[in-house]
């Protein structure tokens, strides 16, 4: 099976929370996601150079899946589960990756370096998040997969 990197960068909405934002990220976050069918592993980093509005954090995925589709519709659908469990944080922005021509430079968060949350009682996804969550995942589970070809007969 193909292996596949997502790379989602963010922000944390909220500078009062950025220490729990990095807790729960590598102590909730990637763990919950960790349950993803063909999971290999995740790495995080920080933009160390970050250009006013350009991602500050990055997250690696590694997973093994039949196409890049079936892999962003597991993660999104676990998402949305952390989510309906109070589970996911409420400060977090999905951005592009912004930056300079001359690209980015960033630096790896280890988990070893944050403690992890003692609690998760986070709100549930807004109506909007939901729908728009729901409907990229129709879009996804919707399309042909990458690789596959449509036969005539």
């Amino acid at each position: 099976m193909p292996r596949i990197l997502q790379m989602m960068f963010s922000n944390c909405t909220d500078p009062a929370r950025e220490l729990e934002f990095n807790r729960w990220y590598s102590h909730t976050h990637l763990p919950d996601l960790s349950r993803a069918r063909g999971f290999i592993g995740a790495r995080r980093f920080e933009n160390a150079m970050p250009a006013p509005g350009a991602a500050r954090y990055l997250a690696v995925y590694e997973l093994e899946a039949e196409s890049p589709e079936r892999a962003l519709a597991e993660l999104t659908r676990l998402a949305l589960e952390a989510f309906d469990c109070g589970r996911h944080i409420d400060c977090i922005a999905g951005v592009p990756a912004g930056n300079t021509p001359m690209g980015a430079l960033w630096r790896e968060i280890e988990a070893a370096t944050l403690a992890p949350l003692e609690r998760h009682d986070y709100p549930g996804a807004s109506p909007e998040l939901r729908q728009a969550m729901l409907a990229f995942l129709e879009q996804l589970e919707g399309s042909p997969k990458t690789g596959e070809r449509e036969t005539s007969d």
